[in-house]
């Protein structure tokens, strides 16, 4: 018969583990858990998705698909705009319940947040001066911009390492700033903001070209981040997309802000 001797380790140690687990494993939020207002994150200034309206009241896609989702599943939302960066930084800090960013599902990300079923679709493209190309030796030397923290940083990294500069930007606008100055050769864009750009004034003067990624690519996909470790809010998340979708409500975000299905 075996016997097992109790392990007694000292107080320090036993403070130390649960600090230790705290800050790894926060519990969720009583919020979340309890049927309270959801803490959903969106882009501050990334039109058309999310922007302040001319009263400074938060707009756009992004935020009117959250507060359809919060009606679809009868809960009251605070909607919290922050640069986009410091939305990946608050989720992992357990600051939010949701992020409604256009996010792609990549590994690091998985590492702290679940993601729901794809909300969206879109494709990256690059965006530069007439005459641009994205042949190795046209993009020998060339300064490419993208956004930090975006898929689009990531796809830069992957195809371009190494040959082009790549130049990181913590906001979209300044990246477009730069661009319109001539400080950039070319830069990586979501396809759908890409667009707008392309359609207003200021884009008025360049072009854009498809990546070589292909159309069923998973980075195409743009879901919402889902706070790990709360019981029954992606199944709920998810549920709560398809309603949408079904009711009407999520056709209606679509036309207010896109000519065309971005579904």
């Amino acid at each position: 018969m075996f016997r097992f001797s109790t392990l007694r380790l000292p107080r320090t140690i036993i403070l130390a583990l649960c600090v230790m687990s705290a800050v790894l494993f926060p519990a969720p939020s009583a919020s979340a858990v309890q049927g309270g207002a959801l803490r959903i994150g969106v882009e501050n200034d990334y039109p058309p998705f999310s922007f302040p309206d001319e009263n400074g009241r938060q707009s756009g896609f992004d935020p009117a698909v959250a507060e359809a989702l919060c009606r679809a599943m009868e809960r009251p939302c605070e909607i919290l705009p922050l640069p986009f960066e410091e939305l990946l930084n608050a989720m992992r800090e357990g600051k939010l319940d949701l992020i409604i960013a256009g996010l792609g599902a990549n590994g690091e990300r998985r590492a702290y947040m679940d993601f729901s079923e794809s909300y969206y679709h879109s494709r990256t493209i690059y965006i530069g001066r007439p005459g641009i190309r994205t042949s190795p030796d046209w993009m020998k030397g060339r300064r490419l911009g993208a956004q930090i923290g975006t898929l689009q940083a990531v796809i830069a990294e992957r195809l371009w390492k190494g040959t082009a500069e790549i130049v990181l930007f913590r906001n979209y606008d300044e990246m477009l700033d730069a661009l319109c100055a001539d400080r950039l050769d070319l830069v990586l864009s979501d396809g759908l903001p890409g667009y707008e750009f392309l359609r207003g004034s200021r884009g008025a003067a360049f072009t854009m070209q498809e990546t070589e990624l292909p159309l069923d690519d998973e980075i195409n996909d743009a879901r919402i981040g889902v706070r790990r470790g709360v019981p029954g809010l992606l199944r709920a998340v998810n549920q709560a997309i398809r309603e949408i979708r079904l009711n009407g409500e999520y056709d209606r975000a679509v036309r207010r802000y896109f000519p065309f299905s971005i579904y």
